[in-house]
């Protein structure tokens, strides 16, 4: 009798296990779909590093299809009380750890390029997404830079520089092109207009003068954020990978778990088929 409750335990653990697997690898689908699809995503306009970016969103995409069927091949076994459901479990679960390892040991090495990621994704939002007809890329902007108390890709002054201050797409495509006529001018000194949501106080008189016709040189750092955005989303991932790397090992350790009780059930099923026969 208490051998039957330990068996019953041990399939309702490797059911609960193999369920949280299942929802965490649909999670992961869900987000990589979002990041495919969602056009409005000013991250997807990488210049030299996009190709990079979808190839990154399609592996995560496998990577959660992999473990949701997984998972599920795991609920499966352990309610079926399948030998050969549950073992083919263990052997896929082994690969997903392997894989894990590896992709893991890959964002480490491309620490570097990451940054460099973020600093064109940035850089390209500044210069030629954030305009008026860009709804949704220029509030997610906005949230940036109020959020992170940033403005511009390195500093308020690259706002001089694109289609939101009248440049051309083409125009910003070239390297060194300096300040032309289509930006005000004020007795031969460039100016330029920056976002509101650069203000330390937005949406007040303060905050419409100090982004407005702003000149070069005079950039009013006690109204306006002076950090450059690139920098600010930089240091907010380092300063939050601790969480990616513990939702990660969450990952690992709930891998494990499953591992040995799934060959644990397995070894039990198949003692009890020994049995019968």
């Amino acid at each position: 009798m208490s051998l039957r409750g330990c068996f019953g335990c041990l399939k309702f653990l490797v059911f609960v296990v193999n369920f949280l697997f299942w929802l965490f690898g649909l999670g992961v689908m869900a987000v990589s779909l979002w990041l495919l699809f969602d056009q409005q995503l000013y991250l997807q306009s990488i210049g030299a590093h996009q190709t990079d970016y979808y190839i990154g969103t399609y592996i995560i995409l496998g990577i959660g299809g992999i473990m949701t069927l997984v998972g599920f091949l795991g609920c499966c076994g352990a309610w079926k009380e399948s030998t050969w459901m549950l073992g083919t479990f263990f052997i896929l679960l082994i690969f997903i750890f392997i894989g894990e390892i590896a992709v893991g040991a890959l964002i480490y090495l491309q620490e570097a390029p990451y940054k460099d990621v973020i600093s064109r994704s940035v850089e390209a939002t500044v210069k030629r997404k954030y305009h008026s007809n860009s709804t949704a890329t220029t509030q997610t902007f906005d949230l940036i830079q109020e959020g992170l108390r940033c403005c511009g890709h390195n500093e308020p002054l690259d706002w001089a520089r694109s289609v939101y201050n009248g440049h051309s797409q083409d125009q910003l495509r070239e390297i060194g092109i300096p300040h032309n006529s289509k930006t005000p001018t004020n007795n031969g000194i460039t100016i330029f207009n920056i976002p509101e949501s650069c203000c330390k106080l937005p949406s007040t008189a303060d905050c419409f003068a100090a982004v407005t016709k702003v000149e070069p040189g005079r950039i009013p750092s006690d109204k306006i954020y002076t950090k450059g955005c690139s920098e600010a989303l930089i240091d907010f991932v380092d300063l939050h990978f601790i969480y990616l790397i513990a939702v990660g090992g969450g990952v690992v350790v709930l891998q494990l778990i499953g591992m040995v009780f799934s060959l644990c059930l397995c070894c039990a099923l198949r003692r009890i088929e020994d049995f019968k026969a």
